[in-house]
């Protein structure tokens, strides 16, 4: 397989990098342009790749369902396949020139007739798989090399017995049977090696008269070049599967990694849950007997209020330290399909007079980013009701091609903005910001257009 679209591949499953938006300032220009006006519409895997019929020996191709590590071994080991063969190609060029020096000096010689003409085309039809495999130019399918290795056996059994005492001798056969069993399964070497350093030895023993000391410095030979040629592709194997084996290891000991964070989570959410959510628990339960002691006591509207609204606070403050838990637990978070919900809960809780647009087609959004930036607008939220109360807050939820926008901006109220405050500091809209980013998104917040207002804009990619 072409390297090229090896590392294409890899590529493809190592895509995880997420885009980034234009700037902010150019999405909020672009919204309040004609034609954006609101619109109330909303393992580790498996053992060294067996070698397929298309594959050379010795490679691993990418598998459907390789981690992002896996995937990158099987490519280095593919390019290590590749660079042995490329320095093969010169060992194969040298053959080609020996085997023409002895032809062209031994005899008989290539001609154009009789015996030199079947040695012209013994040696042509051997020539060519060696000239396709030095250039290059090997065939992938199966089938196509086994035929041609044939072709290269036949060939130099043929040349070996036109000139059986000539400088060529047995070198075609033997070189014949190495290259088998470079090119071609063992098994299937096995086959073709063996039956042609059978047939040189029968061709020996018909042809020279001294055969018992022919046949057996020739299958000497044929036998120690074929278990070079087996020994170098064990290596290769084994150095193949030593990477890969080594890239599964560090995948599991990845996956213990994120089995032993999920346990941790699990204890800090059980930690949580017994100490805040069992706190807020309590309060509650404190604030609506105050609350009931207040309605029999007949205290004023004014503290009969407070106190109503710190019951449905403390109520509040439990959900989310419930969603809280439920998080580090792995449950569902929060997303952008329940700031409709949030809007109304701020609108009750935070006597806000919010309202909400979406623009563009609703489409799914990644967990993360959704989870983002529903803590964005409610950070924001929050922040509006504690430094301009009873400011109206416009939130605009703007699905666009190349990401998600929001924004939430609201009027002057009798409090500063978020900045200015004393007692916030800014690190909710700090803990905001790298909320966002961490997704691969941005978020500013400043002054908004009109006097004394305030704006925030989150946005997160596509």
């Amino acid at each position: 397989m072409d390297t090229t679209m090896l590392r294409a591949a890899a590529a493809g499953r190592a895509g995880r990098g997420r885009s980034r938006l234009p700037m902010l300032h150019s999405m909020a220009s672009t919204a309040q342009q004609p034609g954006h006006g609101p619109g109330r519409s909303h393992a580790p895997a498996g053992p060294i790749a067996t070698p397929t019929p298309a594959t050379p020996v010795g490679t691993a191709q990418p598998a459907a369902g390789d981690s992002v590590r896996l995937a990158d071994a099987r490519l280095r080991v593919q390019e290590r396949y590749e660079r042995q063969i490329h320095r093969l190609r010169p060992l194969t060029w040298l053959m080609l020139a020996v085997i023409a020096l002895c032809a062209w000096t031994g005899s008989p010689r290539p001609g154009l007739s009789g015996t030199g003409l079947a040695l012209s085309v013994g040696l042509a039809c051997y020539a060519v798989p060696l000239i396709l495999a030095a250039a290059g130019r090997w065939p992938a399918d199966a089938a196509w090399r086994q035929a041609l290795a044939v072709l290269v056996s036949v060939a130099g059994l043929g040349v070996s017995a036109l000139a059986p005492l000539a400088a060529l001798g047995d070198i075609p056969v033997s070189a014949a049977v190495m290259l088998t069993f470079i090119w071609l399964e063992f098994r299937q070497a096995v086959v073709i090696g063996g039956t042609t350093t059978a047939l040189l030895a029968v061709v020996l023993v018909l042809t020279v008269h001294n055969p018992v000391a022919s046949v057996t410095a020739a299958v000497l030979l044929c036998v120690v070049l074929a278990v070079t040629a087996e020994l170098m592709r064990r290596s290769r194997e084994s150095s193949a599967r030593a990477e890969l084996l080594l890239a599964e290891l560090e995948d599991a000991r990845e996956a213990e990694t994120r089995a032993a964070a999920g346990a941790e989570r699990a204890r800090i959410a059980r930690e949580l849950h017994d100490v805040l959510a069992q706190s807020l628990s309590a309060l509650s339960i404190q604030l609506e007997g105050a609350r009931r002691l207040g309605e029999r006591e007949q205290v004023s509207a004014l503290l009969q209020g407070v106190i109503d609204r710190s019951v449905e606070l403390t109520r509040e403050g439990l959900n989310e330290a419930r969603q809280a838990v439920g998080a580090l637990r792995g449950d569902r978070l929060p997303a952008l399909d329940d700031l409709a919900q949030l809007v109304e809960r701020s609108r009750r809780d935070l006597e806000l007079a919010i309202g909400f647009s979406v623009l563009g087609t609703r489409r799914p959004c990644d967990p993360d980013a959704g989870f983002a930036l529903y803590r964005g607008v409610q950070e924001a939220l929050t922040n509006a009701a504690r430094y301009a109360l009873g400011a109206a807050v416009e939130i605009v939820l703007d699905y666009r091609a190349d990401g998600i926008l929001v924004t939430v901006a609201n009027g002057p109220g009798a409090g500063a903005p978020p900045s200015a405050a004393s007692g916030g500091g800014g690190n909710g809209l700090r803990g905001m910001r790298e909320r966002i980013e961490r997704v691969g998104g941005s978020a500013e917040a400043g002054p908004a257009a009109g006097p004394g207002g305030w704006r925030v804009i989150m946005a997160v990619p596509a």
